[in-house]
């Protein structure tokens, strides 16, 4: 099997595992579990989840983990979550280039 289609299968489990046992955010299974059941590092778990997001899944998450879900207050949660860390990275992107401003001014 080749990376796409092993990837595609990994999606396609992690999909049906999050229907069937996790399907509530009290319900909510953390990505160490995730990685523990299907060999997957937080990387690949993200990009998996990513992927399943893009495609039209609602794989909802929060602090508590991730969950599937197609209420809607559920997905307006899992935004509000990512939103929230789209802000904090744009927080640490803006330090980040204020200090090579810095640096490239005084070299």
């Amino acid at each position: 099997m080749d990376k796409e289609s092993n990837f595609c299968k990994d999606a396609e489990d992690l999909l049906e595992y999050l229907k069937t046992y996790h399907n509530t955010e009290k319900t909510a299974i953390k990505s160490g579990e995730i990685g523990e059941i299907f060999n997957l590092y937080k990387e690949k778990l993200r990009s998996t989840v990513n992927y399943l997001r893009s495609i039209g899944y609602p794989v909802c998450s929060s602090s508590r983990g991730y969950w599937y879900s197609e209420k809607p207050e559920d997905i307006e949660k899992t935004l509000t979550h990512l939103e929230g860390r789209i802000k904090g990275m744009n927080r640490a992107i803006s330090g980040l280039k204020r200090i090579q401003q810095d640096k490239k001014k005084q070299g």
